[in-house]
């Protein structure tokens, strides 16, 4: 089960998005996804960059040649995965929010104030 439960938040923005080219409302279209979706991954990865990283300095393992504030193990690959799947969460909103027009209260439209 903990294998399988980081890939939902995945499988639902996937499923709901290549959903978007058999079903069109005027809701989150699949550009639109996948420019929200790109933009929000950015910013995430950006954030979680530093989660975890300990420079040669405080391991006390300094590379002859090599800054001492360097990383000892970035972990690049683990972090675009979780990166992943926090965008997909935020996307999974995103998308709730949009699709059930519950903001449309509170923006005007266009024209509204004429």
């Amino acid at each position: 089960m903990k294998r399988i439960l980081p890939w939902l938040p995945i499988l639902a923005v996937a499923g709901l998005w290549l959903s978007r080219f058999f079903i069109r409302d005027g809701g989150v279209g699949v550009a639109n996804g996948l420019v929200v979706f790109l933009i929000v991954w950015w910013l995430v990865i950006f954030t979680m960059l530093p989660i975890g990283v300990r420079s040669q300095h405080e391991s006390g393992d300094i590379a002859e040649g090599t800054e001492p504030g360097a990383p000892v193990a970035h972990n690049l690959g683990r972090k675009a995965w979780w990166t992943t799947v926090v965008t997909a969460c935020i996307w999974l909103a995103y998308f709730a929010i949009t699709q059930s027009h519950i903001l449309d209260r509170f923006i005007p439209k266009a024209g509204y104030w004429d």
